[in-house]
């Protein structure tokens, strides 16, 4: 299955094994809770700053004026991710239904593209793009091609030293139990 949402006015589908929740405000509701570090636009999530990806920004699909943080409408959606171990969340126009899907691989033109894993033709008979989640989060920068040998190895590291997480995002910062602080 996978949620069908509206960006611009196409719909893309996300496979739901990647959702883990959908937020949605209206009006003013909640926009207190925007915060801006380094650059990337974060959402306080229930005391955590959940990176914000804008769907519309990333696939170029914004028109010109628009301001880059918050859709045109008054009601905002936040469908909530997960990445290769990373919580962000999609900002979307609209959150749509879920349905049973069929994944079509992708023409030519598309192929090479990271943010979409195929397509799928609905019930209606219309197609829909569906999103690569890793894709989109690495080409947003929330979570990074690093892997491990991109990190110390164990004996780079002093006896009883854990392992460093690898950092991510377009501010790169590192959790910690206070929520999010900048690195050095």
């Amino acid at each position: 299955p996978a949620l069908i949402v509206t960006c611009a006015g196409d719909r893309y589908a996300i496979p739901q094994v990647s959702l883990l929740e959908l937020v949605r405000l209206e009006g003013d509701e909640g926009h207190t809770l925007f915060e801006r570090i380094g650059g990337a636009l974060f959402y306080r999530l229930r005391g955590h700053l959940l990176p914000l990806v804008n769907l519309d920004s990333e696939l170029n699909l914004r028109q010109t004026g628009d301001h880059p943080d918050r859709p045109a409408a008054e009601t905002m959606n936040i469908v909530v991710l997960k990445a290769d171990d990373r919580q962000f969340g999609l900002i979307v126009e609209a959150v749509n239904d879920t349905e049973e899907i069929v994944v079509k691989p992708l023409g030519a033109q598309l192929k090479g593209t990271e943010v979409f894993a195929g397509a799928a033709i609905l019930g209606d008979g219309q197609v829909a793009l569906i999103l690569d989640v890793l894709g989109l989060a690495r080409r947003a920068q929330v979570v990074s091609d690093a892997r491990d040998s991109d990190l110390p190895h164990e004996h780079d590291r002093a006896e009883g030293q854990a392992a460093p997480a690898p950092l991510t995002g377009a501010a790169q910062q590192e959790r910690d139990r206070d929520g999010l602080r900048r690195r050095d």
